[in-house]
């Protein structure tokens, strides 16, 4: 077979919109951060909302500073593995990438206010810089489908979103032809076989991050009601690139003659009859390049009902980002005589859009609300949180005098793709002894999909280490599994062309390795 080497998506999207299509995409992956905080928080599987004492607290919960007795710095270093299982029409394939990165890096300054018992006990402020979400990926799932082509797709996109420009760009590849429906309308069905074996690869490779600079302040009242608030700077980058292959055979005359039996393709003196009953090979590559900017407010409570609780609670406004987008997308079919056949009789290409240009838009996330509830022992502590977040609240607004009315097409479509969720974490602490601590953890993300399933889940544990009374350690392993589907493209009316949209499971597997070093003073 003659496959290139190529990287591809793992969504398709349309040729007639695809900037909007992407942009809806991106409503869940430009809202969640999976990546913040000090190694000694990661063990405890970020559970924090009720937790203080840590640099982690600029960004979880401010509240956290006012537990600080003294100055504290720290920094953070990161390696993460990713791998990805996937399976496709019973074919196997495995994809795995790492990184190193400093994650996190920061400082809280302590000023007491009381020497007494009573009141104001501090005012502390804290400054950070974190990694809050890491983009490198490489996905790739590959197998032999008998049921459709991607030119259905094609095809159904241009029946329900219209687009005869896209039409007559297929017809003028040798990708489809016309038929006639019985309310007297025209529409368009694929050239190559449906029902034949066709070797179908994609490939999805993102990189970027997203990073987070904070200050926050914290205070300590009485030593039982910890208030505080932060104020961050989002920046991020993100670089997507797709590329979709199909490999199979053109129909057959008798194929074609029940829906056209006046096609061209039927007529021996035209140029289109060449293309029937050929070896094609079929590659849709996309490339997106994303980057942009937003700001976000959250403020924080911990009260102490008794020395040893704690229940916490945070609420985090939207990230207002402004966000640029640059993407291009290429068609391209190559037709050979046979499957034996090294250079092709005729190969066609067609880029989207005509002249690539910038697309700049502003997204604002959905809110955030947390809380958490911590019991402390003799040697250690227990620590659980719950956060909701809607996802379907998530807003597109337009610049640049853009069309105003995409964006209740917009909203509306996030509405229908994204719900509510959950998410869980519990973490706990155990002093060895007075300079060596065990940490664990494990957190649960409720699925943001209303049509999809998607498990999340992580575990985690780790170490710390006293070194000197002022020098410290901590160690942390986290391990995150997400399982999910996904399509190559959408056969969008199933039963007109009975059959379904091919699905690839994948699993995809990350461990980290953090690593921080700190100093109080």
């Amino acid at each position: 077979m003659r496959f290139k080497n190529i990287l591809f998506t793992s969504l398709f999207v349309s040729a007639l919109n695809i900037t909007h299509a992407q942009s809806v995409d991106d409503a869940l992956l430009f809202s969640q951060e999976l990546n913040s905080g000090t190694a000694r928080f990661k063990g405890l599987g970020n559970a924090k909302t009720a937790l203080g004492g840590d640099i982690s607290s600029v960004t979880g919960n401010p509240a956290g500073l006012g537990f600080f007795g003294q100055s504290d710095i720290s920094i953070t270093a990161a390696y993460s593995n990713t791998g990805n299982k996937s399976s496709y029409f019973g074919t196997n394939t495995t994809k795995n990438k790492g990184r190193f990165a400093i994650d996190h890096a920061g400082a809280v300054f302590h000023f007491p206010k009381n020497e007494g018992y009573h009141g104001w006990q501090n005012f502390n402020v804290g400054f950070s810089y974190e990694n809050t979400n890491n983009f490198n990926n490489h996905v790739r799932y590959e197998g032999i489908n008998p049921n459709n082509t991607i030119v259905s797709a094609y095809s159904d996109e241009i029946a329900f979103y219209g687009g005869q420009d896209f039409a007559n760009d297929l017809r003028n590849m040798n990708l489809v032809e016309q038929f006639d429906r019985t309310d007297g309308t025209t529409d368009y069905f694929p050239i190559p076989y449906e029902s034949g074996n066709k070797t179908q690869v994609s490939n999805v490779v993102t990189s970027g991050f997203s990073n987070k600079s904070a200050i926050a302040f914290g205070g300590n009242y009485n030593n039982k009601l910890y208030i505080g608030g932060t104020v961050g700077l989002t920046n991020f980058r993100y670089e997507h690139t797709v590329q979709f292959s199909e490999y199979g055979w053109t129909k057959i005359a008798d194929h074609i003659s029940p829906d056209n039996p006046n096609s061209e393709f039927l007529d021996p003196t035209k140029e289109k009859n060449k293309f029937v009953d050929k070896n094609y090979e079929l590659f849709d590559d996309y490339y997106q390049y994303t980057e942009g900017s937003g700001v976000d407010f959250k403020i924080g409570a911990i009260f102490k009902p008794a020395v040893d609780w704690n229940i916490g609670a945070t609420i985090t406004s939207p990230t207002w980002y402004t966000i640029d987008d640059y993407y291009d997308r290429k068609i391209q079919v190559d037709y050979y005589e046979d499957e034996q056949a090294t250079t092709s009789f005729s190969s066609f290409e067609k880029i989207y859009p005509l002249n690539p240009s910038t697309y700049t838009y502003r997204q604002i996330t959905p809110w955030k609300f947390n809380l958490g509830l911590s019991k402390f022992f003799s040697r250690g502590f227990v620590s659980a949180d719950a956060e909701f977040v809607d996802y379907s609240t998530t807003k597109r607004r337009v610049l640049n005098g853009a069309d105003p009315s995409s964006e209740d097409v917009w909203d509306k479509e996030v509405k229908d793709a994204y719900q509510s969720v959950v998410n869980f974490r519990v973490g706990g602490e155990f002093l060895f002894t007075n300079a060596i601590s065990g940490r664990a953890g494990f957190n649960y993300y409720g699925n943001p999909y209303k049509n999809a399933d998607n498990t999340q889940y992580s575990g985690s544990l780790g170490l710390g280490a006293k070194l000197t009374n002022t020098l410290y350690l901590d160690l942390a392993v986290v391990h995150l599994v997400n399982d999910y589907k996904v399509s190559p493209y959408t056969i969008i009316d199933e039963t007109f062309w009975n059959t379904t949209t091919p699905t690839a499971d994948i699993k995809h597997q990350r461990t980290n390795v953090v690593l921080t070093f700190g100093a109080k003073f």
